[in-house]
């Protein structure tokens, strides 16, 4: 499903926003938040937390394909997806965030297993 303009604007600010954004685990919102064990090509060393929400906010604002899906974890929640080429000779960057009341969690971000 599609993405609208306000909710990919919603992505970006929030992602920018230090005091606006989560990635700590939780049983309840389980995350997978791995951006130190993700090499940025544009440094060739890992990205740092702060880098991998600029470089979320920065593809959304690019207007990189994002798609929804429905969370597990909690039940009826939706999820933001994009799987991003980073690195030709690597895969794909797999990053799934939520929102919720005015925040933006880090859900996932790592490599894709499934390419």
């Amino acid at each position: 499903m599609s993405v609208d303009d306000a909710t990919r604007r919603q992505i970006a600010l929030l992602a920018r926003r230090s005091r606006s954004r989560n990635s700590k685990f939780s049983a309840a919102r389980p995350t997978e938040w791995q951006p130190r064990q993700v090499i940025d090509p544009a440094s060739g060393a890992p990205f740092t937390d702060a880098g991998a929400w600029e470089l979320i906010a920065a593809k959304i604002k690019s207007g990189h394909d994002v798609e929804t899906v429905a969370l597990r974890k909690p039940a009826g929640a939706t999820g933001y997806v994009m799987k991003i080429e980073i690195d030709p000779a690597a895969p794909r960057l797999y990053v799934k965030v939520q929102l919720r009341a005015g925040k933006i969690l880090g859900r996932s971000f790592h490599y894709s297993r499934h390419e």
